[in-house]
């Protein structure tokens, strides 16, 4: 056994991760003049990205990395530095005996699937220069002694056997050259996706975004190895098989279409559904130091790199959910009200351009769309827990000029008609249970008073993560900044009167809504693994047999 190394309660954990946003995605016109179009760099937000992954790998995951193997692609290698600095930067977490390695087993898919034929080379052959590369990295980190599992490049052309054969292989070899040590392999979508595809049954990966990642782990004990198991999911969105994949060709049938209809007709059924989402990435936790200056630090607003990220949710919940939405209900704190903004924004578009990363960006927006209104009930729990005292209002109170919120959205899309349910904010001190009770009494009153109507309510960490855990039925540990989860009923018709059953969740989009196992993993469809996720899998291992079992594993 090549290392002596022990693992926090003895097991070894392999976290498989794809690189950050890469910059020909963002600006297709980079590739036109750049010198090696094949191999482009991340954009600042993807370096951003790889070191928040790496800051919640190392403080969520409780156990330390020891050595990260690399793609040699640039993405990849700005990603891995990314990735070791926020590993470090986590104080509780001991990395400083990490090293790095590049292994060419993690290269891209080297055919025209994956790189398109007019930017390839043109004679097949990928260059990299390994020095240059390694320098990339903190003095002292690069590991010279490893060999590569893989010591030369995979020929240009390779089928989609060869590259699950390499991906797989090259997993099983790292991980049982370091039995008793913990590994980061940073590649790309396809080796993430093959993870995706042989560790999780039935699973059919629909995207793997970027920072997306599969966590697998095993025990490093005596006896007979065992497969590695799924343990926890971070950010994993799902969609149940019997739930159809909408093609963006054909349009989604309306709640509101159907129940018109229902005058030609006794009885329509059809589904009312409701996404609850978290709002951005809020300043105090990425500068502490405003709290300092603030007038109001119990209601930071969103950073740069928030409003983004909220306008890009925006634009995947306009490209990928099966059904428009009608109504936004938004917590009066100003983070939830920016990120609304933003969302309305990327949803009520005109002709949406696909390279826009805000608001700003939107040039003429159709106000016919939705409705959008201010909701008290949609506020952040309102105790010592969620917000500090030190920074909490000495009066208890929590005063918003709602006319000043409601300028924040585009004209005309505030409905003043529409009564909040709750006419007041909650008292501060209130209890978890008072605020699980509110959040969950709310999405009901709001769903029965417009059940032919789809709704966005954008509220904080604990609605998302009250209403996911209560009707997903699961223990829900871990709610990022715009996360979605979304909740289907049915609502039945008939002679002029509505009856509507309970809800199901549906799926879980965005930045990610974790969870625990059980419930989670079985008989699922992975549709999409968005932004700095991963995916935790788990397996017992003989330190003296480490992955004897390869074999037994599902084929891929």
């Amino acid at each position: 056994m090549e290392s002596a190394k022990s693992n926090i309660n003895g097991h070894q954990n392999v976290i498989v991760m794809r690189h950050g946003d890469r910059m020909d995605r963002y600006e297709p016109l980079w590739a036109s003049t750049a010198e090696r179009p094949w191999d482009p760099p991340l954009i600042h937000d993807g370096k951003v990205r790889a070191f928040h992954t790496g800051q919640r790998i190392s403080s969520h995951v409780a156990f330390p990395i020891h050595r990260v193997f690399v793609s040699p692609f640039l993405r990849c290698i700005q990603t891995a530095v990314e990735v070791v600095a926020g590993l470090s930067a986590v104080p509780s977490i001991d990395n400083s005996k990490l090293k790095v390695a590049i292994e060419f087993g993690l290269c891209e898919i080297l055919n025209s699937l994956a790189i398109k034929s007019n930017v390839a080379p043109k004679d097949g052959k990928f260059d990299f220069s390994i020095s240059d590369l390694e320098a990339m990295f903190p003095e002292g980190t690069m590991d010279h002694n490893v060999d590569m599992v893989y010591k030369e490049l995979p020929q240009w052309g390779e089928s989609a056997e060869g590259f699950r054969e390499r991906y797989v292989n090259t997993l099983k070899v790292l991980a049982q050259k370091y039995p008793s040590e913990n590994l980061l392999l940073i590649t790309h979508r396809g080796g993430v996706s093959t993870i995706l595809y042989k560790y999780l049954k039935d699973a059919t990966k629909r995207l793997v975004n970027y920072c997306g990642c599969v966590d697998l782990r095993r025990r490093d004990g005596f006896g007979e190895s065992v497969d590695f198991e799924v343990v926890t999911s971070h950010g994993v969105s799902f969609r149940e098989h019997n739930v159809p994949i909408h093609d963006p060709g054909t349009p989604p049938t309306t709640i509101r279409a159907a129940m018109a209809s229902s005058a030609n007709s006794n009885t329509t059924d059809e589904y009312q559904n409701i996404l609850m989402m978290r709002h951005g990435d809020r300043i105090d936790k990425i500068n502490p130091l405003w709290l300092d200056t603030a007038s109001r630090p119990w209601d930071p607003p969103l950073v740069q790199d928030g409003l983004v990220r909220a306008f890009q949710t925006g634009q995947r919940i306009r490209s990928q959910i099966q059904f428009p939405i009608h109504r936004v209900f938004v917590s009066p704190f100003i983070r939830c009200v920016q990120t609304a903004s933003e969302v309305i924004a990327a949803l009520s578009a005109v002709d949406l351009n696909p390279h826009a990363t805000s608001s700003k960006d939107v040039i003429s927006i159709d106000k016919s769309k939705l409705k959008v209104s201010i909701e008290f009930g949609l506020s952040e729990m309102l105790n010592s827990m969620a917000i500090m005292p030190e920074v909490a209002p000495k009066d208890g109170k929590f005063d918003f000029k709602i006319s000043d919120l409601e300028a924040m959205f585009p004209e005309g899309m505030v409905d003043h008609d529409v009564d909040p349910v709750y006419k007041e904010m909650p008292e501060w001190g209130e209890t978890v249970e008072e605020c699980t009770e509110r959040f969950l009494g709310l999405v009901k009153t709001l769903a029965d008073k417009y059940p032919s109507e789809n709704l966005l309510l954008v509220t904080h960490g604990e609605g998302v993560r009250t209403t996911f855990a209560t009707y997903k039925k699961v223990d829900t540990y871990d709610v990022e900044y715009c996360a979605c989860a979304e909740l289907r009923r049915k609502v039945s018709s008939q002679d002029g009167s509505t009856k509507a059953g309970g809800f199901e969740v549906m799926t879980s989009l965005g930045e990610g809504v974790g969870t625990t196992l059980s419930t989670f993993y079985e008989d699922t469809t992975v549709y999409e693994v968005d932004y700095c996720t991963y995916v935790e899998l788990r397996r017992e291992v003989s330190s003296t047999k480490a992955i004897e079992l390869w074999s037994s594993w599902n084929q891929v």
